[in-house]
């Protein structure tokens, strides 16, 4: 039974697509078994480009550089979550939960790593902190992702299937009291990595892709990445799409519409397949969110392969669902309730994630 109060949290999201810091405040009232919830304010506080170069080249620092960074980063989400509440003139916050910046993500050899230290947030804002989500399903076996399918499960009651196009494409099903939740290919990450090919930040609208003509021998490597036919649990890393996505594209010639064409048909065909084998009902929709929920010709090329409506919603909750998903994260967190969930994750149990940090 949950308390009959309000929580008021702000949730902190910064993807694999390295477009910014997302930034939610949310209104939570739980009731009994369900919870109600409002977004109050979001902003998305886009890096700059070097910014952005920097996260982008973080796999490769030194230890000591990777632990600056962490610091830097940390005190840079306090800083603009600060800005932000000053902005709004926001008084009630019970905690911020910030996911932080995945820099590496090894399931199989034990680890994880966010960056983005919780205690500069907390000494910023004068805020409780819910940070290092992801480590304690790892500790007890699982990949440690999604952890965005529990907030779905709760907040989005009339879907059972919800796909996610952020650097990476995940998906999840939910049939009766069973989750099944994974990460599916590579997506933004390789989609604007492509795009920077033609100095743009990411193709808008998929306008690029639309003109480009598919490239046969390099779909068909594409589709035969080992990743792709693995079954079961399983999440990707950005140090994944590299090694196995964007090296292809960097041994193949041909045009850059070409290229994006055939990476948009790529992630179209693989969320198809995916959707398939969860044999949904072919009257029920798919939730879309994320970036990719904006690119038109990726959602057409989806809809041609997926047996279900695909539905992209209204555009605050296309941008800022995780957001929102992480301030739930946190909520779950504070209520001691299980946030990641062993049949997503492949845990041995379902877990509370999340380190606090006080002011």
């Amino acid at each position: 039974m949950l308390q009959n109060s309000l929580y008021h949290t702000i949730g902190l999201m910064s993807g694999s697509s390295l477009d910014g810091l997302d930034i939610c405040y949310v209104q939570f009232n739980p009731v009994n078994t369900d919870f109600e919830y409002k977004i109050l304010q979001a902003n998305c506080i886009e890096y700059s480009e070097r910014f952005r170069e920097r996260l982008r080249q973080a796999p490769n620092l030194s230890a000591m550089q990777l632990a600056q960074l962490h610091t830097e980063l940390g005190k840079y989400f306090g800083e603009t979550t600060a800005a932000f509440i000053q902005q709004h003139k926001i008084e009630k916050i019970d905690f911020i939960c910030s996911h932080g910046q995945t820099i590496f993500h090894q399931p199989l050899l034990g680890f994880t790593s966010q960056i983005g230290c919780g205690a500069q947030i907390a000494a910023k804002t004068n805020c409780k902190v819910i940070c290092d989500l992801r480590t304690t399903d790892i500790a007890y076996g699982g990949q440690g992702a999604p952890i965005v399918p529990i907030a779905e499960k709760y907040l989005f009651p009339d879907y059972s299937t919800f796909l996610n196009i952020g650097g990476i494409a995940n998906i999840s099903h939910q049939k009766e009291n069973y989750t099944s939740a994974f990460d599916v290919c590579a997506a933004n990450t390789l989609l604007n990595y492509l795009a920077k090919q033609k100095n743009l930040v990411y193709d808008k609208d998929g306008l690029l892709a639309r003109k480009g003509t598919i490239i046969p021998n390099l779909l068909a490597a594409l589709n035969n990445i080992e990743f792709c036919k693995k079954q079961g649990a399983k999440s990707l890393g950005t140090e994944h799409i590299f090694q196995e996505w964007i090296s292809l594209f960097e041994k193949q010639d041909g045009s850059m519409e070409d290229k994006l064409s055939t990476a948009v048909e790529h992630i179209a065909m693989q969320i198809g397949q995916t959707v398939q084998d969860f044999s949904v009902q072919p009257n029920s929709a798919m939730l879309v969110t994320g970036g990719g929920a904006l690119n038109t010709f990726l959602i057409e090329r989806i809809q041609h392969f997926a047996p279900i409506k695909v539905e992209v919603p209204d555009i605050l909750t296309v941008q800022y669902k995780e957001a929102l998903a992480m301030a739930f994260f946190g909520l779950l967190r504070l209520l001691e309730l299980p946030n990641c969930v062993a049949s997503v994750t492949g845990a041995k149990k379902d877990t509370i994630g999340g380190a606090i940090y006080l002011p």
